[in-house]
């Protein structure tokens, strides 16, 4: 059997892990490129065939190519004047890389090998790529095709993981700095290898595998890869943590903000520079107290937290806002008056923060419902923390869920009409054993579990919240669910 195995993202790491389990079969394996590939410790750099093939039968495996030549080594050695000290360096990066064998050692030595894995693309240590007419560049004796992509390129702009970038904005319709979905991954392999390569070998299998970083987003995202379904609607918002709410500031509105939030389940954090104030007799409730200056906020910030910023001066209200707005956060809120909102709006312009970041900032902070003590003030707050929330995902996932490595079905609602108890995003994981979330309770989980424990591929179901429960108990809720059924 002769895998080639092309794309970006992973390739020599899923040759090395191949290579470990057919060995572990007892198999002799061949390992080789077509194109370039590092130097591993046991690789045998040799055309010569009867040498490849004598360590083959002696070790039931080698991996074998001629040494290839750095083009930064030669340009090097071409303009240098100290041709010792060159002629090391030029050593040291020759002999990083391995070119094809010729094309005789290669097929005569494929005839002594149960498994052959041929290393036939580059990408530059790119996770995601788009190839050139003149790749990938598949041996004639090959069986099958393996097409990997690295999901670790995913919420990152295209031109920073993207080998032949400008291929696959024209293939995509993207700008460089568009962040890549999964429907931007899907598209890449399907018109940059399944469909070619299918038009160019119809008698080879071609299969794809994503690398991933073991995430339940990342996990989802495979299957639905790998059975080339649609994963458009997927949202990553969905698998995101218990939400973080960081509040700059432990006074009256900040310790009534932390007690609030920490009973709508935010995962609270306070910090303020004053030791007499961040105590858990004034903040019981908080997950993390943190008695610290403003000037050290950055160290404690994380991605897509809610930031409310109520110190108790101007300038450590200006100093927390400048560094918050440097971030990836979900929401960010100053308390203050008009007055002293607009000087501090002047204030970020003039430092060159940009109309649209000093327009995101929720300032006067809260809802207009003219709160005036510090718990109506803190109400306010989170009301509009809330609704800001909600805006772009009402649902957040069970930590357990997320940390659950187990195999299963994963159960999410993808569209919901009319009234029923849990929105879209929500989840639950059936493995064999036991059921981790929820996506509602009642009937419809029930018969959503059953459905779970029997399916094998990627199935979208749809359950109307109107039937009479066995013990005769209507669901009088109105509504249905459309429930998106993913092994993983």
């Amino acid at each position: 059997m002769i895998i080639a195995v092309v794309g970006s993202g992973g390739k020599t790491t899923t040759i090395k892990r191949l290579a470990k389990h057919y060995l572990e079969e007892g198999k002799k394996v061949f390992v080789s490129t077509t194109t370039h590939m590092f130097v591993e410790e046991d690789t045998l750099l040799s055309d010569n065939p009867a040498e490849i093939i004598e360590h083959l039968e002696l070790n039931g495996y080698v991996m074998a190519g001629v040494l290839a030549e750095s083009r930064k080594s030669a340009e090097l050695e071409e303009g240098a004047e100290d041709k010792a000290i060159v002629g090391a360096a030029t050593s040291e990066r020759y002999a990083k890389k391995i070119k094809s064998l010729s094309q005789e050692t290669f097929l005569e030595v494929c005839k002594h090998a149960d498994v052959v894995l041929v290393e036939a693309d580059g990408s530059k240590h790119m996770p995601l790529k788009c190839p050139d007419v003149h790749e990938p560049v598949i041996p004639s004796n090959t069986d099958e095709i393996l097409v990997i992509c690295g999901l670790h390129g995913l919420g990152k702009p295209a031109r920073e993981v993207c080998h032949r970038l400008e291929l696959v904005k024209e293939v995509l319709g993207i700008e460089d700095d568009t962040l890549m979905q999964p429907i931007h991954v899907q598209q890449l392999v399907k018109e940059g290898y399944v469909m070619p390569l299918k038009d160019k070998y119809p008698d080879k299998t071609i299969t794809v595998q994503a690398t991933h970083d073991d995430s339940l987003y990342q996990r989802v995202v495979v299957t639905l890869i790998k059975e080339g379904r649609d994963a458009s609607f997927l949202k990553e918002e969905w698998f995101f943590p218990q939400p973080k709410l960081i509040i700059c500031g432990g006074g009256h509105v900040g310790r009534e903000v932390a007690e609030l939030a920490s009973k709508l389940d935010f995962y609270v954090k306070v910090i303020d520079d004053r030791k007499e104030l961040v105590t858990e007799e004034r903040f019981p409730t908080t997950d993390e107290r943190i008695c610290d200056s403003f000037d050290n906020l950055l160290e404690y910030l994380e991605p897509h937290a809610f930031l409310v910023v109520v110190t108790p001066d101007h300038k450590a209200d200006y100093k927390c806002v400048r560094t918050i707005l440097k971030t990836d956060y979900a929401y960010l809120g100053m308390i203050g008056s008009k007055g002293k909102v607009a000087k501090t709006k002047s204030m970020l312009s003039e430092e060159g923060f940009t109309e649209s970041q000093i327009q995101s900032i929720h300032a006067p902070i809260g809802l207009p419902i003219g709160a005036a003590t510090p718990t109506e003030i803190a109400i306010s707050i989170l009301a509009e923390i809330i609704q800001e929330k909600n805006k772009k995902c009402s649902t957040y996932a069970d930590k357990a869920l997320l940390d659950s490595h187990e195999s299963g079905v994963l159960c999410i609602i993808i569209e919901k009409k009319g009234s029923a108890p849990r929105g879209v995003g929500s989840m639950m994981l059936v493995c064999k054993d036991k059921v981790v979330g929820s996506i509602g309770g009642g009937l419809a989980e029930y018969l959503a579990i059953e459905k779970a424990r029997t399916i094998e591929n990627v199935e979208i179901g749809t359950y109307r919240l109107e039937k009479t429960l066995p013990n005769g108990i209507d669901m009088i809720c109105g509504g249905n669910i459309q429930v998106l059924f993913v092994p993983i």
